[in-house]
């Protein structure tokens, strides 16, 4: 064979196995590929339930709601990048949203209380699921380092079909949700449903063991923690605080005649008029049976004997239910001295037991200057006259 027909025989075969390992090396680049991507996809679905159980142990170490809101929040916020972050939660009865927890917003930032037919809420909550929406003037709220951002993910939080806010995640700039994002950030809100309900159970229990079934007053419990803290904050500020305990007179006449149920009724009434006596800033409980306290802060002694005379006035003014006539005994104390804040209790106590022996009906005033009241005895009801 001829040199020329050899070396061309030799080119085209070189040229083939050129072509051939060429061809293999794209088949393993595009294999390694597909390896990295599965690799990648492997280690992202590892990393997203990772973080998902985070999400749900940090959520569910605590049943403070403050404490779930956060963190949920925070979480979902580092996920996507956010410069800021707010939690809207439902209110029973009510239609709108209400701010419930943010971080790096300024101090009453615009907001608040975002209408569920309204954007940034309307568009996300109608498709119940993770959507970017614009913020206008009016919607956005104003961010700690300054500005106001242009973008909201709104991301819905719902539990069994029924709504129970939205997290606001605010970005800079615009962004399309991958899908793996959206499944991520509803990952997220199904976690915070769960905790938020959880939370919400344990406050209404809570509440429950501080309120009064029938008066719906805080309980005698309640009262007490409540009456630590006044006395704390009057020593703090240097400031009076007066006690009042008031009786219902004759109440156990009203039992026997007209019946327990009749007598839950008075109660219920009776407490309704202390309220609505009493100053919104005043504490009103229910001590135990027919018994009732007020706590008035920075309030002396004249002005709490003005407050007690206005709600005995009022007690014996209204008609209760059954078409009964009632009056109340009222036992007064107050002082700006922190050292005798403590016999305030058992002053205004002493205080009523002479306003009940005294004819009833009438408000009487402990001396606080006097000797510090000894323990005594329950109360017999005065006999009827």
């Amino acid at each position: 064979m001829e040199p020329a027909g050899i070396l061309l025989i030799v080119s085209v075969l070189l040229v083939a196995a050129f072509i051939l390992l060429t061809l293999s090396l794209m088949r393993l680049r595009g294999t390694a590929r597909e390896l990295e991507a599965a690799l990648a996809d492997e280690t992202g679905a590892r990393d997203r339930a990772a973080l998902l159980l985070a999400i749900a142990s940090a959520v569910n170490s605590s049943l403070a709601l403050e404490e779930v809101l956060n963190v949920a929040l925070t979480h979902a916020g580092r996920i996507m990048g956010a410069v800021a972050g707010a939690m809207y939660l439902v209110r029973p009865g009510k239609t709108e949203l209400y701010r419930e927890a943010s971080y790096n917003l300024t101090n009453r930032a615009r907001g608040g209380v975002r209408k569920i037919e309204e954007e940034p809420l309307r568009t996300a909550l109608a498709a119940m699921r993770p959507l970017v929406v614009n913020l206008d003037d009016r919607s956005a709220p104003g961010l700690d380092q300054g500005g106001h951002p242009g973008h909201a993910l709104v991301v819905p939080i719902q539990r069994s079909g029924q709504l129970m806010g939205a997290m606001e995640l605010y970005l800079n700039a615009w962004r399309e949700l991958s899908e793996d994002q959206a499944d991520l950030l509803n990952g997220v809100a199904s976690q915070a449903a769960i905790a938020i309900r959880h939370a919400q159970l344990f406050a209404a229990q809570e509440e429950n063991a501080l309120t009064d079934e029938l008066t719906k007053l805080p309980n005698r419990r309640a009262f007490a923690q409540q009456f630590l803290l006044e006395m704390q904050r009057a020593r703090r500020h240097h400031n009076s605080i007066a006690f009042l305990m008031i009786d219902l007179d004759r109440f156990k006449q009203v039992n026997d005649t007209y019946g327990h149920l009749n007598g839950d009724a008075v109660l219920a009434e009776l407490a309704q008029i202390l309220v609505t006596g009493a100053r919104d800033s005043d504490v009103c409980a229910r001590y135990g049976g027919e018994e009732f306290a007020l706590i008035l802060h920075e309030t002396t002694e004249s002005g709490a004997r003005v407050l007690a005379e206005r709600i005995r006035a009022k007690v014996a003014a209204a008609t209760f239910p059954g078409g009964l006539k009632l009056t109340i005994s009222v036992g007064v104390a107050a002082t700006d001295d922190a050292a005798l804040f403590t016999q305030l209790i058992d002053r205004a106590d002493q205080a009523l037991y002479v306003a009940k022996h005294g004819g009833r009906n009438q408000v009487r005033v402990a001396d606080m200057s006097g000797p510090a009241p000894k323990p005594h005895t329950p109360r017999p009801e005065p006999e009827a006259v």
